[in-house]
């Protein structure tokens, strides 16, 4: 192959071979002439691509050949007038201008090839290179004649005002007032004609295959080779060191140092006890991914448990296993990763967008920002085997109807070549049926040798400072500590925490972010002073207004914006609730500083001070934006934004507390527009723990715990807002501008009237709601009919006599201990939303409840508890109670004919007088139950244990059916004939 000076001896005359085409100036296009003189290129490109040697052809100096050959042609079209601009045939027969010319030229192809980044390589093949950022956006140029490197050194070398400077008589190559887009006319009239050539054929082919297959590949290899890395990465948001704040309070924890695997058990319906077999979780996900029938497994576990953490590192390990394999790519599963919360953003399933947007956000952080539709993006073909880490799926507010179809289409796509592994918590899960043949893991909380494995790690990192296990016993520690994410908290905060440390999961939190906002407030007054002052800013605004005490420190005023944040990213989450068919929304630094301008007051003009809060905001939250204003929102942990979500509701819940009615509207405004309650985290079970738990023992400002006159007028407010059916005006209305009547479908109440009526059933000692009549809790579901979601209901102990609710759907439900005597449930659904893996998740509760004489003709009561429920001369007609739980129940006089309770469980329940005709109890327990004086006609009880039940009077007929050696007679039952 031709040395670097050989390479600019034919580059050069490659120029001026373009350059020679000039003579038909007046045609428009490419001529035959023009076409001819292109065409004696030939020769040369052969040379330059090595063909004349006999060696396999260098199509990236071919690359360069053409399009240096079509810019000489595109110079000589220019400046076709003067001939010496192209200087042909042998130097001795030029003249000294022409010498002098091509001179020039071969300077200025010298110039250019020097700019190319390391000449040598980069005219080898693109295969030669390791697969780089680099490598990938010179892919890309290639299809873009006009952004090929090439090009771009050519267009800089021969515009290059230095080598014009010194003979004012010399004319420019290229004559910058004639227009750099005939120029480029020019260049890309020949280039086409070039291509029709043979060369040109081949070169279209090359080209073809680099920004396609090629670059494809060599950006899915990069991707890899990053994950792969992912070991080293911090446990929090997967940052690099460099990326993470030099006074970051958290010592930067690499994963694949603090990783501890935690065990796992397979879920069945025949193993829910302690005793199931338990194993690591990694190699039961390897274990189950090859015995699934559907191609799919699900991980699950409660907040906290480390799926997260366990989904980063089974991607990282498959992507070091992909990259070490030996046997073709083909036949290696390539792990794609992809972060529900931030690439499962649009309505309905497409896994092609999901994996696309995956990718693009992935390349986005090595520097590529690449367009959705690049072909780069595709993802994995037919015959590619490839493994999808959903990662986060309860982080997606997807709707029962939608994770339903979700999960069809999940195992639809589901192949041999194509498996996924889902990880999630166990709300977020669909039904029984969508479940069906995909194998679930249970992640199980750690045990001392984990907790010490992590301790181990957390003090090597932290210069051997941090608690040992025995230390935590001795705090009384131990239980919290088998939760990986409590566990670091105790960890992060141990050297403040007092010697009787407080065991609330709440009070933890807190101490967790206090430390995080005292000592990001502290670090700001030596390194960053203008975040301190701003701090210093807010806290004596929030002040001015109201929000925080004037006791309170810098840092309680951050701890208050940041609870208020996570709660408006919360409510924009939720939005899609709303329009299903409406892009996903998620809170921006913009959205951050419109909130702190308009809701706070905060004077929008003090631009670098509202900045300044916001680094200091994002940093105390562990949370960050991906890049720029635009992008969303994102915390270290979901359990972090429960928290601190719980954290605002509690202070407001106070402050309504401390205020008179008429101050009510104002101060639950910022409350509109969002849900609280959700199956899918613990928000509202933080907010209880605050409200009904202590007051915090180190810091008076944390929202912790009522006084009796706090818990009454709390109970107060709940009682009206449950009761009050008023729709809120429109913002229209309210803001002075066109009144228009308030309607249904635009009301922002019916979510704080549900929690309302959660809190007010749920705090301490509380007597429980009362209705205002018959239609009250009616109206406030009429809502949630109309906007198709599901409502929440938590009415425990709540005075609801008489309430009409018949034909309603009402999943998962809390009416324990609720005096429901008289209620119309007829035709009503109120089985428990999520029977996932067999396992009831979300029960419909009517322990303790009063029922006597209410009416639930036929409505589905499958998998509810009654539980020492009274359900006196209750109408059960056609219910369906399969699998409900009555133990101890009082069903006397109960009308329950034809209902279908198979599998029920009546352990100890009195039947006493009731009429169970043509009912089905197919193995039902009634183990102790009282059935004197039941009508028995027609009902089936095959399978069913009916051990020391009392039958004592009962009438039966022969179409009874009993079970096999049961002999009812014996146990007191008269046999009625025809």
């Amino acid at each position: 192959m031709l040395e670097v000076p050989g390479w600019v001896k034919v580059l050069s005359k490659l120029l001026q071979a373009g350059m020679a085409a000039w003579d038909a100036i007046q045609s428009r296009g490419i001529d035959g002439k023009e076409g001819a003189a292109l065409r004696l290129a030939t020769d040369l490109l052969g040379d330059l691509g090595g063909k004349r040697s006999e060696e396999p052809t260098n199509m990236t100096a071919l690359h360069f050949g053409i399009v240096t050959q079509c810019f000489g042609y595109a110079i000589g079209r220019q400046w076709a007038f003067n001939k010496k601009l192209a200087p042909t045939g042998l130097r001795l027969f030029m003249d000294k201008e022409q010498r002098e010319r091509a001179d020039e030229i071969e300077l200025r192809m010298r110039l250019a090839a020097s700019s190319l980044p390391k000449f040598g390589a980069a005219l080898q093949q693109s295969g030669d290179l390791p697969a780089s950022v680099e490598v990938v956006r010179a892919a890309d140029a290639l299809s873009a004649p006009l952004s090929t490197p090439y090009y771009q050194a050519l267009w800089s070398s021969f515009t290059h005002p230095k080598l014009d400077e010194g003979d004012e008589a010399r004319v420019p190559l290229i004559d910058m007032e004639k227009g750099r887009l005939g120029f480029e006319r020019d260049f890309l009239l020949a280039y086409q004609q070039v291509l029709a050539s043979s060369e040109g054929q081949r070169l279209q082919q090359y080209v073809e295959g680099v920004t396609g297959d090629f670059r494809a590949g060599t950006l899915r290899e990069l991707l890899l080779r990053d994950m792969a890395g992912w070991n080293e990465r911090h446990t929090f948001g997967n940052l690099e060191r460099h990326n993470r704040p030099e006074d970051d309070p958290i010592p930067f924890m690499p994963l694949g140092r603090v990783y501890v695997e935690p065990v796992a058990r397979m879920v069945t319906k025949a193993q829910q006890d302690e005793d199931a077999p338990r194993e690591p979780v990694l190699s039961l996900i390897e274990h189950w991914l090859q015995k699934s029938e559907t191609n799919v497994v699900i991980v699950r576990a409660d907040f906290g448990m480390g799926k997260s953490l366990t989904a980063r590192t089974l991607a990282q390990r498959r992507a070091r296993r992909f990259l070490d394999a030996r046997t073709p790519s083909s036949n290696e599963e390539i792990p794609v990763f992809i972060r529900c919360a931030e690439d499962l953003t649009e309505e309905g399933f497409d896994l092609n967008g999901f994996v696309r947007r995956a990718w693009k956000r992935e390349a986005s952080e090595l520097g590529l920002r690449l367009k959705l539709e690049d072909p780069a993006l595709a993802p994995p073909g037919r015959m590619q085997r490839a493994l999808f880490i959903l990662d986060g799926l309860d982080e997606v507010i997807l709707g029962e109807r939608r994770l339903e179809s979700f999960f069809q289409r999940i195992k639809d796509e589901a192949s041999e070549q194509h498996r996924f592994i889902i990880f999630s918590r166990p709300g977020a899960l669909p039904g029984e049926r969508e479940m069906e043949g995909i194998p679930v893991l249970e992640i199980q909380p750690w045990n001392e040798p984990q907790i010490a494995a992590w301790l181990d790690a957390w003090r090597a990192l932290n210069g051997e400072a941090g608690p040992t296990p025995p230390e935590l016993e001795a705090r009384r520690l131990g239980e919290l500590a088998t939760t990986p994410i409590l566990l670091f908290m105790i960890a992060q905060t141990w050297s403040g925490q007092p010697r009787e440390a407080s065991a609330s999961r709440s009070a933890l939190y807190e101490e967790f972010f206090w430390r995080i906002a005292r000592g990001k407030h502290e670090a700001d007054r030596k390194l960053h002073q203008n975040v301190f002052d701003a701090s210093t800013k807010l806290h004596r605004h929030l002040v001015q207004g109201g929000w925080v005490a004037e006791a309170t420190e810098p840092p309680d005023a951050m701890l208050w914006l940041m609870g208020r944040v996570a709660w408006e990213a919360t409510k924009l989450d939720q939005h899609q609730m709303l329009e299903p068919l409406r892009k996903a929304d998620v809170l921006t630094k913009h959205g951050i500083t419109n909130l702190l301008i308009n809701e706070l007051g905060m004077d929008g003009s003090a631009s670098d001070t509202v900045d300044a809060i916001q680094v200091g905001l994002l940093l105390t939250l562990q949370a960050h934006l991906r890049s720029g204003a635009a992008s969303q929102l994102l915390f270290g942990h979901k359990s972090f934004r429960e928290f601190l979500v719980a954290r605002y509701w509690a202070d407001r819940m106070k402050a309504l507390a401390h205020a008179p009615s008429r101050d009510w509207e104002e101060i639950e405004l910022p409350l509109l527009g969002g849900r609280l309650l959700s199956r899918e985290d613990r928000t509202f079970e933080f907010l209880l723990e605050m409200l009904d738990g202590e007051p915090h023992p180190k810091r008076e400002a944390a929202p912790f715990g009522l006084t009796e006159f706090d818990r009454r007028s709390l109970l107060q407010w709940a009682q009206d807002r449950f009761e009050s059916e008023e729709p809120e005006a429109p913002i229209s209305s309210a803001r002075g501008g066109r009144s228009r009547p308030p309607s249904l479908r635009d009301d922002r109440r019916p979510w704080l009237r549900e929690a309302a009526l959660a809190i007010g059933s749920s705090l301490r000692d509380s007597p429980g709601m009362k209705q205002h009549d018959k239609l009250t809790m009616r109206s406030m579901l009429a809502w949630f009919w109309l906007m198709r979601i599901g409502p929440i209901i938590v009415a425990r102990k709540a005075s609801l006599v008489g309430a009409s609710m018949p034909n309603l759907t009402i999943r998962g439900a809390d009416f324990s201990e609720a005096n429901l005597q008289g209620a119309d449930f007829s035709q009503t659904t109120l089985q428990p939303r999520h029977i996932a893996s067999e396992v009831v998740h979300f029960f419909t509760s009517f322990a303790r409840a009063t029922l006597d004489g209410a009416r639930l003709t036929n409505a589905n009561l499958s998998g509810c508890l009654f539980e020492g429920a009274s359900l006196r001369e209750a109408l059960l007609v056609g219910a369906d109670i399969r699998g409900s739980f009555f133990a101890k129940a009082m069903l006397d006089g109960a009308s329950m004919e034809l209902v279908n309770g198979d599998h029920a469980t009546f352990t100890e329940a009195n039947l006493t007088d009731a009429t169970l005709t043509k009912a089905s109890f197919v193995n039902a327990t009634l183990k102790k139950a009282s059935l004197a004086s039941a009508w028995l006609h027609g009902t089936n009880f095959k399978g069913a244990v009916l051990e020391g039940a009392s039958l004592r009077d009962a009438r039966f007929d022969d179409e009874t059916i009993w079970p096999d050696g049961f002999d009812p007679v014996a146990a007191g039952a008269i046999r009625d004939t025809a």
